[in-house]
């Protein structure tokens, strides 16, 4: 089914390309030959404004013909396969797959004691259980806090939704607070030990050893996408899962979950400014965006300055607790971060979003504009966490790598520099104009760009030869569309 919607993908991105160059083009211009040769003679503008309407009623058309991939979400896979679930429960899942519908309609047991659900943070939490009354009366999922115990709907149990770090706190003396309690759903398992080791908080310890621990009478579900902190905790800490029975849920054959439809790595950040040079156009005339992770402030404000340099607009956001008077953020972020989790879209007049660690969970990006996304991190679980904050998949996924030899992107070069005798000065020129890094953010040569446009798939062959120069004889190489050359 990927294969469908990559084909798809790439038959659009086909048809911006055409549409942009018809837009672009002038009465006595000429197409470029690849475009002409698709589109045939555009004889004046309205002939061209015909065309654009045409290509952009087959983009609709396309759009609307991608099939559903018949996917089935977690709660159908474990109704149908039955697993014998323990006390302790791990269940690796990815993101989309529905875990929130599992625990409400499947997991949950109408039985005495109370249901008690934790979560990574404060904002996760009043997006599971609001303050606003009348929004929890319309989700009517029987939900409910310590600062909040209306409950709404029409089922018999009642969850109690808390933090990690809350509820750590309540169980710190002792444990008398989940005594009634004889089901724990804890969501985003992963973040407690991250944060625990990160804040070296005494209270998410105590939660931690309370949480893995088994009980009789107690049935404790442990849900994330990726299991990479839990087993550096069982590195740091022997036994601490030795309680847990594990479900892995991640590479299941039938299970939904959002994928990226192309995939290129980097290794240094200054190696992604060809992939904004390549997509500035479509960006700013279909109005795409972008979603970007990065782990520090520092590394945020360094994409920022590429993505403003590639002429792109981009906003950045980071945590609101942040002590650092200078590093505290301005009323116009914050204002567009309020719109931003309130609306699940990324504001005008921004496209390019700039995340760090502190807003990797707890809200979505419903946006539909945005199509690229650029992880700057080698953590499976915050590239996993961050990409799920978009709950779709993704056209572009562009993430760091700790190797890759060559920038793994598709070079696209200049019509200037085709079919004709590229000396090595305008070899050097061309490199420039295209801005392509090596993995020590030095600018690549001829050397490396040769090697690329070779070798990937954009169709491209280079001819060494010689050639006489002002009567000396002189290597030159020449660029051809591999179709172009018999």
């Amino acid at each position: 089914m990927k294969s469908i919607k990559v084909d798809r993908m790439e038959k659009i991105e086909e048809l911006e390309k055409i549409i942009i160059a018809l837009e672009e083009w002038e009465e006595g211009e000429q197409l470029d030959p690849e475009i002409e040769y698709i589109v045939g003679e555009v004889k004046d503008s309205n002939h061209r404004y015909e065309k654009i309407k045409f290509y952009k009623e087959n983009i609709s058309v396309i759009k609307s013909d991608i099939p559903d991939d018949n996917k089935l979400y977690l709660s159908e896979i474990i109704k149908k396969e039955k697993p014998q679930f323990s006390t302790n429960n791990l269940i690796l899942a990815p993101v989309g797959s529905g875990k929130t519908t599992l625990i409400h309609d499947v997991l949950i047991k109408n039985k005495p004691g109370k249901v008690l659900m934790l979560v990574s943070n404060t904002a996760l939490k009043n997006s599971i259980s609001p303050n606003d009354n009348e929004i929890k009366k319309k989700k009517g999922d029987r939900t409910y806090t310590t600062q909040n115990k209306k409950v709404y709907g029409e089922k018999e149990y009642e969850v109690h939704v808390m933090t990690y770090a809350e509820f750590g706190k309540r169980v710190r003396r002792n444990n008398d607070f989940i005594e009634d309690i004889s089901q724990i759903f804890c969501d985003e398992i992963h973040s407690l030990p991250n944060y625990q080791q990160f804040t070296d908080s005494t209270n998410l310890s105590h939660a931690i050893k309370v949480l893995f621990t088994k009980y009789k009478d107690k049935e404790i579900f442990y849900f994330t996408a990726t299991d990479e902190y839990l087993i550096d905790l069982d590195k740091r800490e022997p036994g601490t899962l030795r309680e847990i029975t594990t479900f892995d849920y991640r590479n299941h054959p039938d299970i939904k979950q959002y994928v990226p439809l192309s995939e290129y790595k980097f290794k240094h950040i200054e190696q992604i400014r060809p992939h904004l040079k390549a997509r500035l156009r479509t960006f700013n005339y279909f109005g795409y965006k972008c979603l970007a992770f990065s782990k520090t402030i520092v590394s945020q404000k360094i994409i920022e300055k590429i993505a403003t340099e590639e002429g792109f607009s981009p906003l950045v956001l980071w945590s609101i607790n942040n002590k650092d008077q200078e590093l505290q953020m301005t009323d116009e972020q914050l204002q567009a971060r309020e719109h931003l989790l309130a609306y699940g879209e990324i504001p005008k007049p921004y496209n390019f979003l700039i995340i760090n660690s502190a807003m990797q969970e707890g809200w979505d990006l419903h946006d539909p504009k945005v199509k690229l996304a650029i992880m700057n991190t080698t953590s499976e679980t915050e590239k996993i966490q961050a990409l799920g904050r978009l709950r779709k998949d993704i056209d572009i996924l562009v993430y760091k790598v700790n190797k890759v030899e060559t920038p793994d992107i598709d070079v696209i070069i200049p019509n200037k520099y085709m079919d004709i005798p590229l000396t090595t000065k305008m070899k050097n020129k061309m490199c420039e104009e295209l801005g392509i890094f090596d993995s020590n953010a030095r600018l690549s040569k001829w050397t490396t760009i040769k090697k690329l446009i070779s070798n990937n798939h954009s169709g491209y062959e280079v001819r060494d030869h010689m050639i006489t120069i002002d009567g000396k004889r002189t290597r030159v190489s020449t660029i051809s569309f591999k179709e172009d050359i018999e």
